[in-house]
């Protein structure tokens, strides 16, 4: 002999009749003013005026319109603040990455073990497929450059524009001056100038992604400045250098 598996809650609403529904509705009268998020997703009867002309009708209903447009707001403010939260999320995604490759970087045990930091840790820290320091020839470099790429003087300033700290660009081929052969990966980049020190070419960070719209010109780079404000106090710190 079997035995019915019992219905879930879900099957047993499908099931539900117009009947079932109206008698509800009747025996609970409140129930909509109870819930009243229920009526802008309901949709009401159309209104037929018997007294209007059939030919031009002087009597026009608006009730359906304002109704459409009450729902489109409604759907319109949904998608907004969607939009917010996964924009918030981002952002707090990227503010820890940050602040990891921060204290990675405060870590450091030497010039050599923070240019490791740079060139190897920091793509996994801030999760990006590409990490490049570039030092201009005549810059301090550390006793064991692997991993930094040495490029003639004035080349920086042919790929960014110095006067800013940041540089973000979207949609790219990645450069191989700055990237080498992992310049294949990159769709997407930011770069950080470093000012090492005054009497110095600048130095180059170079960040860069896979995915073409990670990095782009509209997006908010003041994470980007206080990272490359912190690399430039830890090198600094390393070289003895004025702070």
């Amino acid at each position: 002999m079997t035995t019915k598996a019992p219905r879930t809650d879900a099957q047993a609403a499908t099931e539900l009749t117009d009947t079932q529904v109206s008698d509800f509705l009747r025996d609970n009268p409140d129930f909509l003013k109870r819930h009243p998020q229920l009526l802008s997703v309901m949709y009401p009867p159309e209104r037929e005026f018997y007294d209007a002309d059939p030919s031009g009708g002087e009597v026009v209903d608006l009730q359906d319109a304002m109704l459409a447009r009450v729902r489109s707001e409604l759907s319109r403010k949904d998608d907004q603040c969607s939009d917010l939260i996964d924009a918030s999320r981002t952002n707090m995604q990227s503010q820890t990455r940050v602040h990891a490759a921060v204290l990675a970087l405060l870590k450091a045990r030497s010039l050599d073990h923070l240019i490791e930091i740079l060139t190897i840790d920091l793509a996994g820290l801030l999760h990006v497929d590409a990490a490049a320091l570039c030092l201009e020839g005549g810059t301090v470099a550390p006793s064991t450059n692997q991993g930094v790429r040495v490029v003639p003087a004035g080349t920086i300033e042919k790929i960014v524009e110095t006067s800013r700290v940041v540089t973000l660009r979207d949609s790219i081929e990645g450069d191989r001056r700055i990237y080498g052969e992992a310049a294949g990966l990159v769709r997407s980049e930011a770069l950080l100038r470093l000012a090492v020190r005054e009497d110095a070419p600048v130095a180059l960070l170079a960040l860069g992604s896979r995915d073409p719209s990670r990095f782009h010109p509209g997006q908010g780079s003041e994470l980007l400045v206080f990272l490359a404000s912190i690399m430039e106090h830890c090198i600094r710190t390393w070289l003895d250098l004025p702070r």
